[in-house]
């Protein structure tokens, strides 16, 4: 009973604390700075807004034209008694329009003055997207450069990231203007 020398529970205890520890410091050193974004197809490439612009993601809905309002503006619908426009922000970005499929989904977002739905070809869920593959805006990329933030370089591709507070602020939104 006494010859067991190689069992001793504060040893045993310590080196636990000890790797508990080691490992916490490894994960914080290895924590990266990320951003959490809504990722969606427009124009055949995937763009991105943070999710705190978000407010919902629904399948798009029958959409009740509107005459002599933006052509943006691809109609209205019903978002739980709220009148809500759907508009489709690819021609301010430079984007071609394929049609929005059974795929397509709108993007219900809210800025400082208005809510609305922003009509996307498909929806990719939240991603957490990390600073270290971000690349702001340079001029000659291709896309318009008003509403674009950068992009994020990842393994299966870039992510463009929108400025949502530039894109809805825009005057072309904006009933009676444009």
């Amino acid at each position: 009973m006494g010859d067991d020398n190689s069992y001793d529970i504060r040893t045993i205890l310590s080196q636990m604390r000890e790797e508990y520890w080691q490992a916490l410091a490894e994960e914080e050193t290895e924590a990266k700075e990320t951003v959490e974004c809504l990722v969606f197809t427009l124009g055949g490439k995937r763009y991105a807004f943070e999710t705190h612009y978000a407010c919902e993601v629904i399948r798009v809905p029958k959409l009740v034209r509107v005459p002599a309002v933006q052509s943006l503006i691809k109609g209205i619908f019903n978002l739980r008694g709220e009148i809500t426009a759907a508009i489709d922000i690819r021609p301010m970005l430079g984007l071609p329009q394929p049609e929005i499929g059974a795929t397509g989904r709108i993007l219900v977002v809210r800025g400082d003055n208005f809510t609305t739905g922003i009509l996307a070809e498909a929806a990719h869920g939240v991603q957490g997207l990390c600073f270290e593959n971000f690349e702001p805006f340079t001029s000659g990329s291709g896309t318009k450069a008003d509403f674009v933030r950068g992009h994020f370089n990842l393994e299966d591709g870039n992510v463009i990231l929108l400025d949502v507070e530039a894109l809805l602020a825009d005057p072309e939104l904006l009933a009676g203007e444009a």
